[in-house]
């Protein structure tokens, strides 16, 4: 699909979809705890989608009904599973580890950009503990159950590795424990998986006694999501519905925008968006740390660096940083999605400082995160013709 832009300023408020890492983490807690769930959430995104799906999988029964989902527990009928993932990355990655410890044989599908996105660190820690794995790369066969002991793993890759093994370990019989061998990398999202757990009653975190066990709060709400409001924030729009104390980093959007150097580390999700902020300015603002954007939906560093270039903005790349030259506006053009929700966005929101119309092909890669994405644009005074 494409998106044509006329550029017009945005304005008036809006409320904030549901946190997709919060979503994610819900739904999996929800389908290993004790009894059925409710799960109250102000959006349902593709990413969310594939939760939902998976979970399902194992043998949970969840039901999207509107803002609802309802999660009963997981029930296996057999000791061998199957699941079938689309692109959602963080369900893959948090599913595989859970599964490795309910079944003893299976196999993680997905498509897309997915079957790019690495596995071995997580594949690496678990091969020592009682499974074996086809590939580091889906699709990913498994034999063999996880077992209980200590999972050495780098955090410098993604954070994703720790939060999936610390839904496995309270799974497992005995004590076990995760020992990082290299520092972790977007730490605000283990707080959030570290949140999750303790509303199901799992405290251990990077130490499991073997005895806690999930228990449903019976109803639960899903917080609104920082990360997609940066866009938002960008255009200087109010976003209601967010909770000034979560622990999403990216709620330090408004307190970074204006530094002329921006350290990403914990940050990642908000480069693209940054990266437009930037340009609107009139002087060089330098964002470091952002090698780990080559993993992610689409190699961000060159995804980022060609929507800045091709909307007539002066944007430059190393390995770890990018330095935006400011010029205060933006010319406009034809920008290339390279099917990442986050590049759309980011360019539709660059359209408000252009001169001219802006053009943005594979649109329809919004819905991985912000279906509705569009309709609240143009809701917010937006000129945009999705065909």
């Amino acid at each position: 699909m494409i998106a044509t832009i006329t550029p017009a300023k945005l304005h008036g408020s809006i409320e904030a979809i549901a946190s997709k890492s919060y979503a994610h983490r819900i739904i999996i807690a929800s389908a290993l705890a004790d009894k059925p769930t409710e799960i109250y959430i102000n959006g349902i995104s593709n990413d969310v989608i594939d939760t939902v799906n998976a979970v399902n999988c194992l043998g949970a029964n969840a039901q999207i009904n509107g803002n609802i989902i309802s999660v009963e527990p997981i029930v296996k009928k057999s000791d061998e599973v199957t699941i079938n993932i689309t692109e959602s990355g963080t369900t893959a990655r948090m599913i595989l580890p859970v599964a490795t410890a309910l079944y003893e044989k299976g196999e993680l599908c997905g498509k897309g950009s997915l079957v790019k996105r690495p596995f071995a660190p997580l594949v690496n820690s678990i091969s020592e503990h009682g499974v074996s794995f086809s590939d580091s790369f889906l699709p990913i066969s498994f034999e063999g159950r996880m077992t209980s002991g200590e999972y050495k793993i780098e955090g410098s890759e993604s954070s994703q590795y720790i939060s999936a093994l610390m839904y496995a370990l309270p799974l497992l019989d005995g004590d076990s424990k995760i020992t990082l061998t290299s520092p972790l990398a977007s730490e605000g999202y283990v707080d959030i998986t570290l949140d999750v757990l303790k509303q199901f009653g799992i405290t251990g975190g990077f130490q499991c006694n073997g005895t806690e066990k999930y228990n449903s709060p019976g109803k639960i709400s899903v917080e609104g999501d920082w990360s997609n409001s940066a866009f938002w924030r960008c255009a200087d729009i109010d976003v209601k519905g967010l909770n000034p104390n979560s622990c999403q980093r990216d709620r330090l959007f408004d307190t970074v925008k204006d530094k002329s150097e921006i350290d990403a580390e914990h940050i990642p999700d908000l480069v693209p968006i940054l990266s437009v902020y930037a340009a609107s300015k009139t002087t060089d603002i330098r964002i470091y740390n952002v090698s780990r954007l080559r993993l992610k939906e689409s190699d961000r560093i060159k995804s980022v660096c060609d929507m800045i270039t091709s909307l007539g903005g002066v944007i430059k790349a190393t390995d770890n940083e990018l330095i935006i030259n400011g010029k205060g506006e933006l010319m406009g053009g034809t920008v290339n999605s390279y099917n990442d929700h986050r590049i759309v966005m980011s360019a539709a929101i660059a359209s408000t400082i252009c001169k001219n119309k802006v053009i943005i092909r594979g649109c329809e890669a919004v819905n991985k995160s912000y279906p509705l994405f569009f309709k609240d644009f143009n809701s917010l005074g937006g000129k945009a013709d999705v065909k």
